[in-house]
């Protein structure tokens, strides 16, 4: 069996010094194995880089604080180990509670570690041995020549303390600050960053510019795509993006399509499918009239939302991430007519409480104002390669269809390959609530059947509580909004439409099918399925920007 042979003070220092090192090592690690391609591996092998050989120092003072204590051999030795991983287990449970451990990023808490183990290396030598020099445990005292070997030692040591803080000031991970207190150019590429700010759900929420090439590159011909743009990150996901500089067009020529909060021009969407849920306004509904309403679960850059707003449609705006909000107010140019209509908080929880404040007010007798229910419902919840499972399942589109008009429009974004368990157990979940339900992706190719079933595409349910077919009206210049993205895909549909039938063709519709896809809170496998196809979304992802566009957050 192989064991640990550095002395404890040795593997303390070592282990204080690779904590404090550990920013740099895990970015430059986590870069250059991303770069392989393999979402698997990748982080396997970053772990291997920057923790194995501090958890090889570790388990290496453990053992030589056995040597000292005596203790080889005895039965405390074969427990040890066990108890040391119990004692971190509790660690974590405790550090929550403490407010430097909250506030702390991941890198003050590597360095804290890291200087704390160093002022104990530094303090080592001049602890007390149990028992002392020259009893029965310990018989052979160091002769006078090693004390002074010794001494010199620890005076070094001691001269070092006054350079820790200097350690905790200079060894920064290569991270952007959080938040970003001004756009950051990166030196070698045409890439800013206006904003990268920390969240408590994506990790990291940033907004970055791939910037048009200079003149010097364009006359060289070294132009890549693509460039001119503006997106929006959350951890590995991209929320959405518009395009920037000189792609920022309009259909009249007259400026750009838009402005954000800082008066820069932005114009269209780079992705279709926030564009393709808009669908849901061209749905025919013969008894509409009046103010309508629209309920926008999940916001990503806004674009849907603003479009919304800008037909006149009162829009309730519900997010999670109020840094995901900030961004694309402040960015991507989203305008909130009605800002008491934004609620930052889990879409579960919103449809719950609406649903309970309707039954309640019926109960009492009290009049409910049926024109306030939803008219539209766009529900667009994809990040990290996967969706929150508990926005999907059968009893969250029961509460839906309570605070929704019936006759009104639920547009579901889903991403991900049309064969999939997971699309097939969204689309039947769907069903089972929705009598009516058209299928449409974002994509402006002509695919092939296989194609179909098999790409990575964004997918989106349009779906009603109405027992009526769903009938689209022609798309016209009103729905447009100078944007000649949505000219090509408004008008487009039907060639983007995939029957029901194709996603469920060759499956076997009876109980068992149900038992397996119909997504109930009791029995939901969806992020179990996500978990595996959010590996094959990371490659599709990693694809679409160059690395170190990636790298830098």
């Amino acid at each position: 069996m192989f064991t640990p042979t550095p002395a404890f003070s040795t593997c303390m220092f070592a282990a204080g010094a690779l904590l404090c090192a550990m920013p740099q090592t895990a970015y430059w690690a986590a870069a250059y194995t991303g770069r392989m391609g393999d979402p698997v591996w990748g982080p396997v092998g970053t772990h291997a880089v920057a923790l194995l050989p501090v958890l090889y120092f570790g388990v290496a003072m453990v053992k030589e604080l056995q040597k000292d204590n005596d203790l080889a051999g005895s039965p405390f030795q074969a427990i040890s180990l066990p108890i040391c991983r119990m004692a971190i287990m509790t660690l974590q449970d405790l550090w929550p509670t403490i407010s430097f451990v909250q506030d702390a990023s991941n890198r003050d808490l590597c360095v804290a570690l890291g200087m704390v183990t160093l002022v104990a290396w530094v303090a080592y030598p001049f602890l007390p041995t149990f028992p002392p020099p020259g009893s029965p445990g310990k018989p052979n005292a160091p002769s006078p020549s090693l004390k002074l070997r010794a001494s010199n030692s620890n005076l070094m040591r001691i001269a070092l303390l006054p350079l820790l803080p200097y350690v905790f000031t200079y060894i920064q991970s290569p991270t952007l600050p959080k938040p970003l207190l001004e756009p950051y150019i990166h030196p070698d590429i045409p890439l800013r960053v206006l904003s990268s700010v920390t969240s408590p759900y994506s990790g990291v929420v940033l907004v970055g510019e791939i910037l048009p090439p200079t003149p010097a590159a364009v006359k060289a011909g070294n132009v890549t795509e693509p460039h001119s743009l503006r997106y929006l990150r959350a951890g590995h996901s991209l929320l959405g993006g518009v395009w920037i500089a000189d792609r920022v067009f309009r259909m009249d020529a007259q400026g750009p399509l838009d402005w954000d909060s800082h008066a820069t021009a932005i114009g269209d969407s780079i992705y279709g499918a926030f564009v393709t849920q808009e669908a849901a306004r061209l749905v025919q509904r013969p008894g509409a009239s009046g103010k309508q309403n629209a309920l926008m679960i999940g916001l990503g850059a806004g674009i849907s939302t603003n479009a919304f707003i800008k037909h006149g449609v009162s829009t309730t705006i519900v997010e999670i991430d109020q840094a995901v909000y900030d961004a694309a107010t402040e960015y991507f140019g989203l305008k909130v007519a009605e800002p008491e209509k934004v609620h930052i908080t889990d879409g579960r929880g919103f449809v719950i409480q609406t649903r309970r404040a309707l039954e309640e007010a019926r109960q009492a007798g009290e009049p409910v104002d049926e024109s306030g229910l939803y008219d539209y419902v766009v529900h667009d919840l994809f990040s990290g390669g996967g969706v929150p499972g508990h926005l999907f399942t059968l009893r969250f589109w029961q509460d839906l269809r309570q605070i929704i008009k019936s006759d009104a429009v639920v547009a579901v974004n889903f991403a991900g390959e049309l064969e999939s368990d997971s699309s097939k157990a969204v689309y039947l979940t769907l069903k089972e609530v929705f009598p009516q339900c058209r299928v449409f992706h974002d994509s402006m190719e002509l695919l092939s059947e296989e194609r179909l079933k098999h790409d990575f595409l964004n997918w989106i349910f349009i779906c009603s509580p109405s027992s009526d077919p769903i009938v689209m009206r022609p798309a016209v210049e009103d729905d447009f909004l100078q944007s000649f993205l949505r000219s090509k895909l408004l008008t487009t549909l039907t060639e983007r439409e995939v029957s029901g039938q194709f996603i469920t063709q060759g499956m076997d519709l009876g109980e068992d099918a149900k038992k397996k896809y119909i997504l109930i809170d009791e029995k939901n496998p969806l992020a179990d399925w996500q978990n595996k196809e959010a590996l094959n979304h990371w490659k599709v992802i990693r694809h679409v920007i160059p690395d170190v566009v990636w790298e830098t957050y």
